[in-house]
């Protein structure tokens, strides 16, 4: 089950234009708020009707401009998790699964609706309205209800959002499981860096209504290529970067020049570091190893974050100071000197990021 998109629909602030294809697999679409994810997935859904463009599932043409081909979106068999899980108010769970099954009836209807309500360990919440269940509960029924529809793409808007840190972690893994035996394709909107890591093998990443950056999901957190793609996947050490050589760079923000492990795109505009890839170093002895100023900056239980500048008796330029992260534990994190000082951190050459 597969899907190609290929739209544009002008919006308030800017033009949403966007082209992705998919074919079994999850795909994370990644981005801030107010970029155009959700957009996106209405558009799919037929919800929104794109200014013009085409959409295809599974080889059906639901959507084509030029050919004024506008399926509704019953029509589409396109499951779409809701933000707030839209399940009727005023029915129970059995009735918001049924409700779906309108063209099935008897005996195979309750079968089915059986069937799912065991699938997914909520035959105790049959009785309930959606008022009387959890964030989680409700999740799991909305999730129940597209799956009732044997759907050809199913769709995820921010599926965790509205949930607390402990419950997201569990009903993370929980959605993994429930969509193990689904073997069609799944779009997972989140501006979660770290949830797209952990549940897709490819992402799209869209900035302003456009895709800035496709491919596999490893891939595009070792080289972004772009300021943007770079920005969304949480690199915290971005600067402008000038090519002095073939693999030499001058970072006028940092005060320093970096040797590079490749050579240097002559496009290069600005270069980036993620903040555990700064590591200690031995002036003279490790590439692009200088004395910082190190000024700790937060501790938690799990981690440690300082901030780094080059020693100020010798330069006077006002520098934009790196970020430099590492996991801890308690006890070590607990013991983390808290007063300014001098250490010797280097930015490897293999670690630096080319931003176009």
């Amino acid at each position: 089950m597969s899907i190609y998109v290929d739209i544009k629909k002008s919006l308030a602030n800017f033009t949403l234009q966007v082209s992705l294809e998919a074919d079994h697999d999850w795909v994370g679409v990644l981005g801030s708020s107010g970029c155009g994810k959700s957009m996106t997935l209405k558009c799919i859904a037929g919800i929104e009707k794109p200014d013009e463009g085409v959409i295809i599932i599974n080889g059906k043409t639901v959507f084509d401009s030029s050919k004024r081909i506008c399926l509704p979106p019953q029509a589409r068999n396109a499951g779409y998790l809701f933000q707030t899980y839209a399940l009727f108010p005023t029915m129970t769970v059995r009735q918001n699964l049924e409700i779906v099954l309108k063209n099935t009836k008897g005996i195979e209807k309750q079968n089915r609706v059986e069937q799912m309500l065991v699938r997914l360990s909520i035959g105790a919440l049959a009785g309930r309205l959606p008022a009387q269940l959890s964030g989680g509960q409700q999740q799991r029924v909305a999730l129940a209800r597209i799956l009732m529809m044997n759907p050809q793409i199913v769709m995820l808007d921010e599926p965790f959002s509205a949930l607390d840190n402990f419950l997201r972690n569990q009903i993370e893994h929980e959605l993994r499981e429930i969509l193990a035996d689904y073997h069609g394709t799944v779009l997972f909107v989140s501006h979660n860096r770290d949830e797209v890591y952990r549940n897709c093998r490819r992402m799209e990443i869209l900035d302003e209504g456009r895709v800035v950056a496709s491919g596999s999901t490893d891939e595009l957190f070792r080289n972004p290529g772009s300021l943007a793609a770079a920005k969304l996947t949480g690199c915290k050490n971005i600067a402008v970067a000038v090519k002095i050589g073939d693999r030499k760079i001058h970072v006028p923000s940092w005060g320093i020049e970096l040797d590079t492990a490749v050579s240097v795109p002559d496009d290069l505009q600005h270069v980036g570091i993620r903040a555990h890839h700064i590591v200690p170093g031995e002036v003279g002895k490790n590439s692009n190893t200088f004395p910082f100023l190190v000024k700790p900056f937060a501790s938690t239980p799990f981690s440690h974050t300082e901030y780094l500048t080059l020693d100020f008796a010798q330069t006077t330029a006002m520098l934009q100071p790196l970020q430099r992260e590492i996991s801890v534990n308690h006890a070590i994190s607990s013991q983390m000197d808290s007063q300014t000082q001098y250490k010797c951190y280097c930015l490897p050459p293999e670690d630096l990021l080319f931003l176009r």
